[in-house]
């Protein structure tokens, strides 16, 4: 008989507390009677603070460690992920199932031996499986594997999302659930606009733009493998009884009913990102000015974002933590610079962007009504961004959310 296999990834806030982790277990048991085999993805529970949370194992050592040998760091924050496997398993016994609880290793998860950033090289999911088919839940620390040596290595920021992405490549799983501390994905954040509406269903496109473009729904990583192997996701909450956001190809959201919002809309989400900073040059009189800037950044390993280009300068966007660099890099290099932080990038994200004409000209009139001044444009065949300053960031999210009715968006 075929296993069906769901892959069911809890973060560490879903995790935290007796409570809560009571709940997750809930979630995986209704998985069991839909007939499913569910493996479990925890990440370290809590935030900074909580005792076994990554960042406060980071803290810890860069507090009694001035230069921590980087295998002897990833073989500390495996811990975090390895004693939420081993709780979440025990609290599945309790409630009544079999389980087991996997290190990284354990399950068969390879890498290569880049510490602290490793990639997965493939799965060897066999013990997996074994277990499956005796009935267990499977419950696999996130965000770290092993290499072909048996050295002990973390993913990254978002690793537990790509574990769990991967576990669903190599399981052949139905479905992937992340689970969030939201009940969906929203036409924009629900903490800045009360009224916005879950997205029922998001193609693997849709998904991929919105994460570009700043919506914290999954790891971008684990986002692209996803696309890449067509894993559906679902986006949920352990707090609400709904489905959440279905993520995958038009046929499948076609087969479940759900609206195919780059059929119907213009636009279909607001999303946004804090910390960053403009830098405006002017060339002066150099001679190849603009290539200057561009591979004095270049080599620094400093990323740009929003490039525009005139006769007279440029100017382009970049993470406000090396605003101060960006700035110093360019005036020893004879440039006269401009820097305006804290700045937001606040992004339309749609399709056909291109040939929907009016969409630039709505964007600007909400903003202009809403006094809310535009330091720079760009966009994508499915984006229109525009940057202002961080303090008018979340009116003018919520001035565009009404100007477009994202309210209405089901």
């Amino acid at each position: 008989m075929t296993v069906k296999i769901v892959v069911q990834k809890f973060g560490g806030t879903s995790v935290n507390t007796r409570e809560l982790r009571e709940k997750a277990a809930l979630k995986v048991q209704e998985t069991q009677k839909e007939g499913f085999s569910p493996v479990v993805v925890v990440s370290a529970m809590g935030r900074k603070g909580a005792p076994y949370a990554t960042d406060t194992l980071i803290s810890l050592a860069r507090e009694e460690f001035s230069n921590l040998d980087p295998r002897d760091l990833d073989l500390l924050l495996s811990c975090g992920e390895i004693i939420s496997a081993v709780v979440m398993s025990q609290t599945l016994r309790r409630m009544g199932m079999k389980s087991v609880a996997f290190s990284g290793a354990q399950a068969g998860i390879i890498t290569d031996n880049h510490f602290g950033d490793a990639s997965i090289l493939r799965v060897e999911p066999d013990r997996i499986k074994k277990y499956l088919d005796k009935g267990y839940v499977v419950v696999v620390a996130g965000f770290q594997g092993a290499t072909e040596e048996g050295e002990v290595t973390t993913l990254g920021r978002g690793g537990s999302d790509t574990t769990a992405v991967v576990l669903g490549i190599y399981l052949q799983a139905d479905y992937v659930d992340i689970f969030t501390d939201v009940n969906g994905v929203f036409t924009a954040d629900p903490r800045i606009v009360p009224e916005a509406q879950i997205l029922q269903g998001l193609t693997y496109t849709e998904a991929a733009e919105m994460i570009q473009q700043g919506a914290k729904v999954i790891h971008p990583k684990a986002m692209n493998l996803a696309r890449e192997y067509r894993i559906p996701l679902r986006v949920r909450s352990l707090s609400d009884e709904g489905k959440g956001t279905l993520i995958c190809d038009i046929s499948t959201l076609t087969k479940e009913g759900l609206r195919i919002l780059s059929q119907e809309e213009p636009v279909y989400s607001i999303a946004y990102r804090r910390g960053l900073a403009q830098v405006r040059v002017n060339l002066g009189d150099s001679e190849n000015g603009e290539l200057k800037i561009f591979q004095s950044l270049a080599q620094e390993g400093i990323s740009i974002d929003l490039v525009s280009l005139f006769p007279e300068g440029t100017a382009f966007v970049v993470d406000e933590t090396v605003g101060s660099k960006v700035e110093e890099i360019l005036r020893r290099e004879g440039f006269e610079v401009n820097l305006t932080l804290p700045c937001a990038k606040v992004s339309l994200v749609g399709s056909d962007m291109a040939d929907r004409p009016g969409v630039v000209a709505q964007l600007v009139e909400a903003l202009k009504d809403a006094n809310i001044e535009i330091l720079q444009t760009g966009d994508s065949h499915i984006t229109i961004s525009c940057l202002v300053k961080s303090q008018d960031m979340e009116r003018a999210i919520q001035v565009l959310h009404h100007k477009f009715r994202l309210e209405k968006a089901c």
